[in-house]
């Protein structure tokens, strides 16, 4: 399998698909649903990669209640923090975003202070971990998304020993490849179309995006000079 051409083709995707949504006048509500587009064809992607794997007698370890990979750095990027804010808002109310500041607020007090080396091997949990399982599971990013294992006990071990260099959680490699570059294709038209897009920790990128009170229709109308 040529893994480049693979890159290729799904970042062409990502690209192809924003255009297909956003056209020449971004809104709010288009790249809502553009985000949602996204998030769906990685998703039915992933099932029909997961069913094969499954037939061959390599089915995915992940489900409901595992939550070891929840405790390491997940990162993302400006239009899926801001898309989650929306998801939060709308589920959750301001109890609920509340909630998850705080909480958010916790963790990257801690890990603000790490080096980005340090970031990949701190084991915290995530602000939407509850009870075992993701709180905004639907509105997760897209590094969430593709994280996905063929065996719990590499997690546990990696979970355990994060330093230990020997000890890698066992994931399948398509996945990761497909949504990243699907996610960096549709980032390239946002940036082309002036949207800047930044890269943060899950938690401090939330937290940035409630404590400037940052929304889609803002983030788009900066890029546009509208504001």
């Amino acid at each position: 399998m040529d893994y480049r051409e693979i890159d290729k083709i799904f970042h062409r995707d990502g690209y192809r698909l924003a255009h297909q949504f956003l056209g020449e006048e971004i809104t709010a509500a288009n790249l809502r649903e553009a985000i949602q587009q996204l998030y769906r064809s990685v998703d039915e992607l992933l099932e029909a990669f997961l069913g094969r794997t499954a037939q061959e007698g390599r089915p995915a370890a992940c489900k409901k209640g595992c939550s070891w990979c929840c405790h390491q750095a997940v990162f993302a990027v400006t239009h899926e923090f801001l898309f989650l804010h929306l998801f939060i808002e709308e589920h959750a109310g301001k109890p609920g975003v509340d909630k998850y500041l705080g909480k958010a607020r916790e963790k990257a007090t801690i890990t603000s202070r790490k080096t980005p080396e340090e970031q990949l091997l701190a084991r915290f949990p995530c602000p939407f971990l509850e009870e075992g399982a993701c709180a905004v599971y639907q509105a997760r990013p897209m590094a969430c998304r593709i994280y996905l294992s063929y065996s719990v006990e590499a997690c546990i071990e990696s979970h355990r020993n994060p330093t230990d260099e020997r000890r890698f959680p066992a994931l399948f490699e398509f996945p990761l490849r497909a949504g990243r570059m699907l996610n960096e294709g549709f980032v390239a038209y946002l940036k082309q179309s002036g949207l800047k897009s930044a890269e943060l920790p899950l938690e401090q990128g939330y937290l940035s995006m409630e404590e400037q009170g940052q929304t889609m229709s803002g983030w788009i109308n900066l890029a546009h000079g509208s504001l």
